[in-house]
């Protein structure tokens, strides 16, 4: 994974450079693979799905599907479980300097557990709230880069013993790098502490 995220990354940093909109974009879509390395399961794998759409210059909102898959043994038995996420936010966010955003997200979170073993610390079903913040900004007319940490307020299903869980830990904090292929398009590399463990990703983004 980390070989194919550096060949990732030089291949797009080598495409000669664009003149990209130096203005932050809040409306787009993008998608992207997720890989998160395992602390009580197998490494986990999927894609991560976003929307974001902006009311005005201050006020936007996003919508995130998150999906990924593990081996999961418990009990003697095996299990493929697969766990999604889905977000729902409210974002605000004001410029810190001529190219740069401050940005806070509140809102909600659902967890979905397919194939869940009962006996397996793996794959949450329950919702909460949750609260973002960080910076965005540009780089150049070419790079964007984005710092981030958050908060994830919610319950564990009664099948999920909670010191045993995946990451215990409801607070998640990264650090994502953005290359603009046009001024309409893309290519993100993220690596991130999420409550699925150490996470790291690419993604294709598209602004509307």
């Amino acid at each position: 994974m980390k070989k194919l995220l550096i060949i990732g990354a030089v291949l797009f940093a080598s495409i000669s450079t664009v003149e990209a909109d130096d203005k932050l974009r809040y409306d787009y879509i993008d998608l992207g693979y997720l890989h998160s390395e395992g602390e009580r399961t197998s490494d986990k794998v999927g894609y991560e799905l976003n929307l974001s759409l902006a009311f005005d210059d201050t006020w936007y909102v996003r919508s995130t599907l998150q999906s990924q898959s593990a081996d999961v043994w418990a009990a003697g038995s095996k299990g493929d479980v697969t766990a999604k996420e889905y977000e729902m936010v409210f974002g605000f966010h004001v410029p810190s300097t001529r190219t740069d955003d401050f940005f806070v997200e509140a809102g909600y979170v659902r967890f979905d557990a397919d194939g869940v073993i009962p006996q397996s610390t793996y794959g949450n079903d329950e919702e909460g709230l949750l609260a973002n913040l960080g910076f965005r900004g540009r780089l150049s007319t070419s790079w964007e880069y984005k710092i981030f940490a958050g908060y994830k307020d919610y319950d564990f299903s009664p099948h999920v013993n909670e010191p045993l869980h995946e990451d215990s830990t409801s607070t998640s904090y990264g650090l994502e790098g953005r290359y603009y292929l046009s001024k309409s398009w893309s290519f993100g590399v993220k690596v991130s502490e999420e409550i699925t463990g150490l996470t790291s990703g690419f993604d294709f983004r598209l602004n509307l």
